[in-house]
């Protein structure tokens, strides 16, 4: 193993910290990832891509790729003791990606190793973190390699991605707040014999029991089953007991016809004290974990990686103050500690068990899941296009554009009668200044961090709710900085090098 300094080193390489390496490896920081594994996950695990993950792995450039592996689900519906409760339709969502695509974790693994690899840097397998120590400069971290051998790295940072019983937490001492729920569940992919439409995802509760089908592509669904007896089952998940849930849990006469994997877990609601620790940073289920409702794992941990990973590239680079990592858990602690809250919430509504409680959920609740400002709240939560850094809520309502919130797109007319999007304009590595409306453009005075684009639509402005014109600052992982109404980029110029300095 090699033995020089590095940047970073990230010990973890499942979908966040390969989000991470990539982040930095196309901005050229030198970058380790290691990981204990003997070799690459080939077990579905995680499932679904959210339409905001999908924004930003397009500034990647891969997410073509991670769509034409998966299957895109518009539709989900929710039924509680066979009364159907809610069916939502992501149709209307503000993304060009208004789907959650079902895609398994290893096929996102493979996309992202494969894209890392084309930017010359490899995942070291069988490679474990012993030990690590912080200094003023770097931080030392004691590996042992397939071998048995070891090898001390010196790496100016470390980004720990390694999962829920994450090494780099235990050595930074950081507690992992909260505890672990009651209820276990079992997890299949498997086929079923149903009249169901096949890319419409079903979730099925009835009074404590509960079977959620998510479906993939070639006739294949992953179902989550939440365990009722007491206590729970132990050993190998059997179809025949799979059968027992869906016979309770499904439409008369659903069958199970083939299963391909299975397995148990206990579902946990914790989340880390802090976020970093000095030249260490915690991302993904190293840093909080949760329920599996409304596939929101993988996809934080992967938004948090988009979050860190510009950032620490621009300290590194010299581009920016330390002070700017402070802003990750700033940030970022917000969103996990709304994800925890909301999804132990939702987890303790779908496995009521109460007839007088599960009465209520079966006739009021689908008078307030069909509004529409609910379903449009609740789809836009779900597909984390709501997440915000303005405050510390974590989310943003419908239609606000302010400093924090992520940077909405607008279609434009093309001169030859094609369409764009707004988000192709923007930088994929950089911060980006849009010059709105009659907004005059700044001159040269821009730092090379920034990529200055003008855009005289009244879409954007109306979007933007600038409408005589102004200036937006869109930061590289698209979440507005700075937002301005003046036409004139005097001051502009001004406030623009005080938000690189002191960014949201």
């Amino acid at each position: 193993m090699n033995s020089d300094h590095t940047d970073v080193l990230i010990v973890g390489a499942g979908p966040t910290g390969l989000t991470m390496a990539n982040e930095l490896a196309r901005r050229g920081i030198r970058t380790r990832i290691i990981d204990a594994a003997a070799g690459p996950n080939t077990e579905t695990r995680a499932l679904g891509v959210q339409a905001r993950s999908l924004e930003l792995f397009d500034r990647q450039g891969i997410t073509e790729q991670l769509l034409a592996r998966g299957l895109k689900a518009r539709v989900f519906n929710v039924f509680s003791e066979n009364r159907q409760i809610l069916r939502a339709d992501f149709a209307g969502l503000a993304s060009p990606y208004p789907f959650l695509l079902m895609i398994p974790q290893n096929e996102v693994q493979e996309v992202l190793t494969a894209n890392l690899a084309a930017l010359g840097t490899h995942v070291e397998h069988q490679v474990e973190m012993v030990e690590l120590t912080q200094h003023a400069d770097h931080v030392s971290v004691d590996v042992r390699g397939p071998d048995g051998s070891g090898e001390t790295v010196r790496a100016s940072w470390i980004v720990g991605a390694d999962g829920a019983h994450s090494s780099v937490r235990r050595q930074l001492g950081l507690r992992f707040l909260g505890s672990a729920f009651e209820e276990n569940f079992a997890v299949a992919d498997l086929r079923m014999d149903w009249d169901l439409p096949g890319a419409e995802f079903f979730a099925f509760l009835n009074r404590g029991r509960f079977v959620a089908y998510f479906p993939m592509l070639h006739g294949w669904h992953r179902i989550a089953v939440a365990q009722y007896e007491q206590p729970a089952p132990a050993g190998d998940v059997t179809q025949a007991e799979l059968q027992r849930a869906v016979d309770v849990c499904a439409p008369p006469g659903a069958r199970i016809t083939e299963v391909r994997q299975a397995g148990r877990f206990r579902i946990n609601q914790r989340r880390v004290e802090s976020h970093s620790a000095g030249r260490a940073f915690l991302i993904g289920d190293a840093a909080h974990i949760h329920s599996v409702v409304g596939a929101q794992g993988m996809n934080t941990g992967i938004q948090d990686a988009f979050n860190l990973g510009w950032k620490l590239a621009a300290v590194v680079r010299g581009e920016a103050d330390r002070a700017l990592l402070d802003t990750y858990a700033a940030e970022r602690a917000p969103v996990a500690r709304r994800l925890v809250k909301g999804t132990r919430r939702i987890t303790r509504m779908t496995l009521l068990r109460n007839p007088v409680s599960t009465k209520m959920r079966r006739t009021i609740a689908p008078h307030i899941l069909a509004r529409r400002p609910v379903q449009r709240t609740l789809l836009r939560a779900i597909s984390q296009i709501d997440v915000s850094y303005h405050d510390d809520s974590g989310s943003a309502p419908q239609g606000r554009v302010a400093v924090g919130d992520r940077a909405p797109d607008v279609t434009l007319a093309g001169q030859d009668g094609a369409s764009t999007r707004l988000f192709d304009l923007l930088d994929p590595t950089r911060h980006t200044l849009l010059t709105i409306g009659d907004a005059t453009p700044p001159a040269s005075e821009l730092p090379d961090r920034i990529s200055a684009v003008r855009v005289d639509e009244p879409a954007v402005a109306t979007t933007y709710d600038l409408p005589d014109g102004g200036y937006v600052l869109i930061r590289p992982d698209g979440y507005i900085a700075y937002r301005s109404d003046q036409r004139d980029p005097t001051s502009v110029i001004e406030n623009v090098d005080r938000v690189l300095a002191q960014p949201v």
